[in-house]
């Protein structure tokens, strides 16, 4: 078993904290057990190299959203404090905004297209991970673009945490 305790050691907002850690892991992971069976019976596609796709933004310098192209480093633990889920309906899309702390956005369904002030652009699928941390500055937005609701898990890092984004070395 991957996962069968979660630590009483948690801040307690208590039982509570941990009983949803526990819901939204195993919320997760079922899905990456029925991904994991899809995938066996799916065609290889040339993209289909193990590596996990990864974006992440931050707040430059010039206090204005960047974006990074990228992927996960898999050997990584990073410390967290919180998973959440959340729902939003096809064709939906959400206005100029900074996220409200650094985390690490999960994609499970619907395809996005963020942009940021400075015209830099990059489409999110399914299976994908946003890192996020933009926090301040000018912000982004996006748009779903296909036609399928945006399904997602938050999970917020650890404040001063290294996250586990290895960016591209072909970046401008």
């Amino acid at each position: 078993m991957l996962f069968h305790r979660v630590p009483p050691s948690l801040p307690t907002h208590g039982k509570t904290l941990r009983k949803l850690l526990v819901a939204g892991l195993s919320t997760l992971l079922g899905l990456a057990a029925v991904d994991a069976n899809a995938a066996a019976t799916a065609p290889v596609s040339p993209n289909s190299n193990g590596i996990i796709t990864a974006y992440k933004l931050y707040t430059g310098k010039d206090h204005a959203s960047h974006v990074l192209k990228g992927t996960i480093n898999l050997k990584d633990r990073v410390p967290v404090t919180a998973i959440h889920f959340k729902y939003t309906p096809a064709h939906a899309s959400y206005s100029w905004h900074n996220d409200p702390e650094p985390q690490y956005v999960i994609s499970l369904s619907g395809t996005l297209k963020f942009y940021t002030r400075d015209g830099e652009t990059f489409v999110l699928h399914p299976g994908e991970v946003l890192i996020a941390t933009d926090n301040s500055g000018s912000g982004h937005r996006w748009d779903l673009i296909d036609d399928q609701p945006w399904r997602r898990g938050y999970i917020v890092l650890k404040p001063g945490e290294k996250d586990s984004f290895v960016p591209d070395t072909k970046q401008p």
